[in-house]
């Protein structure tokens, strides 16, 4: 089977902090699409950023919402990063 076609939206954080966008995918298959929604984007001072997967908290700990493994995880977090990094003048 081959990767399906990554197709990616960011949406900048408003809040303050180390989370600086949110970003979500959408994933098209021949014969249909799969969305993910909720990436978080980190960057810290003089760090790269990093993909965060989608959790949601409970009451003492973070629960994922969505997990990948293997070549689909690299290639949605480059997807991410890519958008993420892309100047806004080409969007």
């Amino acid at each position: 089977m081959s990767q399906p076609q990554i197709e990616v939206e960011i949406r900048p954080s408003a809040k303050p902090g180390a989370t600086k966008a949110f970003a979500d995918v959408r994933l098209n298959f021949p014969d249909g699409e799969l969305r993910l929604i909720g990436f978080g984007i980190v960057e810290q001072p003089g760090k790269s950023p990093w993909v965060g997967f989608p959790e949601n908290r409970g009451q003492s700990q973070y629960f994922k919402v969505v997990d990948a493994k293997g070549r689909i995880r690299d290639a949605i977090i480059k997807a991410i990063l890519t958008a993420y990094t892309k100047p806004e003048s080409d969007s």
